[in-house]
């Protein structure tokens, strides 16, 4: 019961914002396109470097880990191709088949279940899964054009300065950690506040599709994440967060993308809000497999 009560804390919260959100819609109309810009010119730039930069990782482990990542990723993306290869929402679906939410849903699971070890290893596949997320994700989102679209954005640079400060140990003076963490912060709420208010314009067309996403991306993720685990010979923390990552939902940032780029966010809220919805029931089946200790 324990399990299930920290996971209804983790989710209980994401909903009530995206209400907030999905209210005002009602009544008034949200600047989406305004937001959008901002949370992909400021709000993630910033949300990565302040949370990446302030951390240590040991490059074999990050390698490992992220290498986990890349198989899950890529045998979701596989099948999501082949189960959606005539539908013309293939992008759209392959990358709620492909990017999971790795932070604001998994770092409380892992806190809760492992301490702040499981959490210090958990920051790491999301790391591996982020950066990709921006690169690889803008790309596909963003379709033809996409390669050069990825170099135009910040969130490549913050990644990469990311990824090499936490790889050298070197930390970022707190006088600019402290204000980047600050905006980072807000990145969450108004991407969660944009779902919410994209939903009120979603369409019960859309579930089918939503449900075929989710099963790829948490039931087949799972799979692929046992086999990850098997094949680098995972062990201990590591293996925890490979396993709590592969079993998470939708990405919120996929929505996110979806906006800037109009590729069929209606859609994609509804597998981000769909998924969620499933890994509440999920996500305790999965810890209990995994082992809590």
């Amino acid at each position: 019961m324990e399990i299930i009560g920290n996971i209804l804390a983790t989710v209980v919260p994401v909903f009530a914002i995206m209400a907030m959100g999905f209210i005002y819609s009602r009544f008034k109309k949200l600047p989406v396109q305004q937001l959008t810009e901002l949370l992909m010119w400021i709000f993630l730039p910033c949300l990565v470097l302040g949370s990446l930069g302030s951390q240590s990782i040991e490059p074999l482990e990050l390698l490992q880990i992220g290498a986990a990542a890349l198989i899950i990723m890529t045998g979701t993306g596989i099948l999501g191709f082949l189960v959606f290869i005539k539908r013309p929402e293939r992008r759209a679906l392959l990358l709620s088949c492909m990017f999971m939410n790795s932070a604001n849903m998994a770092f409380p699971l892992a806190l809760f279940a492992y301490g702040e070890t499981g959490l210090s290893r958990q920051v790491v596949f999301y790391v591996a899964i982020h950066v990709l997320h921006v690169t690889l994700g803008v790309g596909l989102a963003r379709g033809r054009g996409g390669i050069k679209e990825v170099f135009r954005l910040p969130l490549i640079y913050a990644a990469a300065l990311a990824v090499g400060l936490a790889l050298s140990g070197v930390k970022l003076p707190t006088e600019i950690s402290t204000p980047l963490s600050l905006v980072g912060k807000a990145t969450i709420p108004i991407m969660l506040i944009l779902l919410g208010g994209r939903l009120a314009d979603a369409r019960l067309a859309h579930i089918k599709l939503a449900t075929l996403s989710t099963i790829i991306r948490i039931g087949a993720g799972f799979g692929l994440g046992l086999f990850a685990v098997w094949l680098f010979g995972l062990t201990g923390f590591a293996r925890t967060a490979v396993l709590i990552g592969s079993v998470m939902p939708v990405a919120v940032l996929n929505f996110v993308l979806g906006e800037k780029y109009n590729l069929y966010p209606e859609l994609l809220a509804t597998t981000v809000v769909l998924s969620t919805l499933v890994s509440i029931g999920t996500s305790p089946l999965a810890l209990y497999f995994i082992g809590i200790g």
